[in-house]
């Protein structure tokens, strides 16, 4: 496998990173499914899969072309190799990709999507529906760059899928209807020309370190053989943000077009996938045996845990997030000059509303955590604890009250105890 190390940057000062030229992020298979299944719960399973295919394409296009730049490969098996390297060392699983000029088939029976739906859902669950549309755009950017074609010559198909219950992932990336697209624009010039302003955090030296030490350990972590990436009791995937964020908003500007009156539950959901991420991502890495190693012991200390969750989400690329006030049991309010999904609309319309969801979820998720887990105890994050925590309703409720992406110096949510507005 190539050494693809040099070509993980970060954005100095901000916590956001890259991988050549594109924006990534860690986030976990439980992050991963809900945030694709709310799209496709939106749209419906036709269009919600076009959108994250489409998505899909233009993010992995606008990577994989920065990086066969970087490594100077030329010739079509030079590309379609390094292709399905990128993917196993980001934790996708590994794909086998044949691609000829006008036509590309892929296959892979541990695609991280259908692999991971698989084990969460597939003994009580039958789905009907394919769930690789990220690995399916892949594969179409892949067989367009292998060949020098223009972006949107080829869309990609799943045509058999794991999480149906059949062997192994398979898909087509073959000309159709699709009209040609350009590649996603947001990258680490648009995140550098963002004026962001700094705030040093609470506790900000024991965040520096901790967020120093969990990045020196992630940048240590490979997949296995099977082109996954499992810690902390999660499957991790290093992601495309371009994705994550043009299917959230291009699923929220088609709905607020077709149904306007559902646009607050699925911000309301696009919130809660901040809230899946806290609760798997973040709880699974304060809880787990590395963090032992890396910080000591776990306490119970509300203001230890929210301290902690601001380096663990500066070390997996969210945004330099601060604690600007901290009241237990009351109220808090985190800043960032920048996240992934602020950055996102450099250049773009400005939203109506501050709209960073992942953020605001995410804040209030680790709010209610830090007050109501039994940390001490090291209890099981499973589904169960989640909907015993979470669906009784918060104690808490989350405000964004400043917003990059409309102009602001930073992004800022201030959450409070009190019910939901």
């Amino acid at each position: 496998m190539a050494d693809l190390s040099a070509l993980h940057r970060r954005l100095q000062g901000a916590d956001l990173t890259f991988f050549g030229e594109a924006p990534v992020c860690f986030h976990c298979h439980h992050f991963n499914l809900f945030l694709d299944q709310t799209v496709d719960d939106a749209l419906g399973h036709e269009a919600g899969g076009a959108l994250r295919t489409r998505a899909a394409h233009r993010a992995s296009r606008q990577l994989l072309a920065g990086l066969f730049e970087a490594a100077g490969v030329i010739t079509p098996a030079e590309r379609v190799s390094l292709a399905q390297e990128i993917f196993a060392a980001m934790g996708h699983g590994r794909l086998s990709i044949d691609a000829q000029r006008g036509k590309g088939t892929a296959h892979g029976s541990h695609v991280h999507y259908g692999f991971c739906w698989r084990e969460k859902y597939g003994r009580d669950v039958r789905r009907r529906h394919p769930t690789d549309a990220f690995a399916a755009g892949y594969v179409a950017a892949a067989t367009e760059l292998a060949h020098d074609l223009p972006s949107g010559s080829l869309w990609g198909v799943e045509t058999e899928c794991v999480a149906m219950r059949a062997p192994e992932c398979c898909f087509v990336a073959e000309h159709g209807s699709h009209a040609e697209f350009p590649t996603a624009t947001s990258g680490m010039p648009e995140a550098q020309q963002i004026e962001g302003a700094h705030t040093d955090s609470l506790g900000e030296a024991e965040i520096q370190a901790i967020n120093a030490g969990l990045q020196q350990f992630l940048a240590s972590v490979g997949p296995d053989p099977r082109g996954l990436v499992q810690g902390f009791g999660v499957f991790v995937t290093l992601h495309l943000t371009n994705y994550y964020n043009e299917v959230s908003y291009g699923a929220a500007r088609l709905l607020n077009e077709r149904a306007p009156r559902s646009t607050p539950v699925f911000e309301a959901l696009l919130r809660e996938s901040g809230q899946v991420c806290a609760f798997n991502t973040f709880g699974g890495i304060l809880l787990s045996p590395e963090w032992e190693g890396l910080v000591g012991p776990l306490g119970a200390d509300p203001g230890d845990i929210m301290r902690h969750s601001m380096a663990i989400a500066r070390a997996l690329g969210f945004g330099t997030w601060s604690i600007v006030e901290f009241e237990p049991e009351r109220r808090i309010v985190v800043r960032a000059p920048k996240t992934y999904e602020a950055a996102y609309f450099h250049g773009a319309a400005k939203p109506e509303r501050p709209s960073s969801y992942f953020l605001q979820g995410a804040v209030c998720g680790l709010m209610e955590m830090a007050h109501r887990v039994p940390w001490r105890e090291r209890p099981l994050l499973d589904d169960t604890f989640y909907r015993a925590l979470f669906k009784q309703g918060s104690r808490f409720r989350v405000e964004q009250t400043a917003d990059v992406a409309r102009g602001d110096r930073y992004c800022e949510v201030v959450v409070e105890a009190g019910p939901s507005r």
